[in-house]
C-alpha cells in the first residue's frame, strides 16, 4: 500500500472536447441614434433594420449558451462576426456579453469582416477585446496550446467596399502559419486553425470569399492540420483540402442567433471531440441545432473524423 505522503499521480487527459460557434451577430446597431455613421455603416443599418433584425435573435443565442455549458466543452472557438457594423459601441456590448460567456482563457476569438466593416473598426474594435485576444506580432496568427491541442487563430477580417465582404489574410500570415503548422507537428500536437472565411472553395460566392483561398490551401497541403474551422457562410458545412499525409476537414457552423428554416442555416454550433490513439487522432463532430418550437436544442448529427492531427 503507498504511503499517505506520495503524491498523486497525474494522468494527462487524452480527450479533448472543443465548441465552435460563429457569426452570432449580438449586438444592436440600433442602439444611440446619435451615433455618427460613415458609408457603408448606412446601408448596413438598412439592412438591418429591413431584414437581418428579423433572423438575428438574441432569445436564441441566449438558448444556445445554455445548451452550450450543457455539453460542457473544455474549450470554445467563435470564428467571428460578434457585431454588425463595426461601432465602438457594439464592440463595448460585445465584450460585456464575452465577459459573462467563458474565461478568456477558455475562448479562442478571432474577427469577421464586420469586425472590419470601414478601416480603422477592427483596431479600434481590439481595444475593448483585449483579455480575449492574444498579444502578438501584426500580421501573424494567434496561437494557443491547450496540452496536446495547438489552436491556430487567424484574422481574415480587411475592409471591404459596399456590397463586398471578402477576407484576406496575406502572405505574411500565411508564412507565420507555415511556421507554426510545422512546428506543431514536429512537437506531436493537434493543429485546429480557426478563420472567419470558408477555407474550402466554393462555399461562398465572390463577393465572400477568401481571396487568397489558394495560398492558404498549398499551405495546408504542404504541412497539413488537423482540421479547419470557419464561418461566414451562415450554414453547416463539411469539406475537405488536401493535407501531406491525407484530407483535412474543413468545419463550417452557422449563425449562432439565425432563426432561419432554411436547410443547413438554422441557430447551432459544433461540439468536437478530439481523442489521440497512439500516433494517429479520431475526431467526433456533433452539431447541436435550435428547434424553434421547443425553444432548445437538439442533436442535428454525428460523424466521425479521421485526422492526422
Amino acid at each position: 500500500m503507498a504511503s499517505s505522503d506520495t503524491a498523486p499521480t497525474i494522468v494527462a487527459p487524452t480527450t479533448w472536447s472543443l465548441a465552435h460557434l460563429s457569426d452570432l451577430h449580438l449586438t444592436d446597431p440600433l442602439a444611440g441614434a446619435g451615433v455618427r455613421l460613415r458609408g457603408k455603416q448606412w446601408l448596413g443599418r438598412i439592412s438591418w433594420r429591413r431584414r437581418r433584425i428579423h433572423i438575428h435573435q438574441p432569445a436564441v443565442l441566449s438558448a444556445l449558451v445554455t445548451d452550450l455549458r450543457a455539453q460542457s466543452p473544455a474549450h470554445v472557438a467563435i470564428s467571428g462576426d460578434l457585431v454588425q457594423l463595426g461601432l465602438a459601441q457594439e464592440f463595448e456590448q460585445a465584450a460585456d456579453w464575452l465577459a459573462r460567456f467563458v474565461p478568456p482563457a477558455q475562448l479562442m476569438l478571432v474577427p469577421g469582416n464586420h469586425e472590419a466593416y470601414l478601416p480603422g473598426s477592427w483596431p479600434q474594435g481590439q481595444d475593448h477585446w483585449r483579455p480575449y485576444l492574444m498579444e502578438t506580432p501584426q500580421g501573424e496568427p494567434s496561437l494557443q496550446r491547450r496540452d496536446k491541442l495547438l489552436l491556430i487563430g487567424l484574422s481574415s477580417a480587411v475592409p471591404t467596399l459596399a456590397g463586398l465582404a471578402s477576407g484576406t489574410l496575406g502572405s505574411a500570415q500565411l508564412q507565420a502559419l507555415e511556421t507554426a503548422l510545422a512546428q506543431g507537428a514536429s512537437e506531436g500536437l493537434f493543429r485546429v486553425v480557426v478563420l472567419h472565411h470558408p477555407a474550402a472553395p466554393d462555399l461562398v460566392g465572390w463577393r465572400k470569399r477568401l481571396t487568397d483561398q489558394r495560398q492558404f490551401a498549398a499551405v495546408i497541403a504542404r504541412q497539413g492540420a488537423g482540421v479547419i474551422l470557419h464561418g461566414h457562410a451562415h450554414r453547416t458545412t463539411l469539406s475537405r483540402l488536401p493535407g501531406p499525409h491525407g484530407p483535412v476537414a474543413v468545419i463550417g457552423a452557422p449563425s449562432a442567433s439565425a432563426l432561419d428554416t432554411r436547410p443547413g442555416r438554422m441557430a447551432g454550433y459544433n461540439l468536437l471531440r478530439i481523442e489521440q490513439l497512439g500516433r494517429d487522432w479520431q475526431m467526433q463532430l456533433g452539431r447541436r441545432t435550435y428547434r424553434p418550437h421547443t425553444r432548445d436544442f437538439e442533436w442535428l448529427e454525428h460523424c466521425n473524423l479521421t485526422s492526422s492531427g
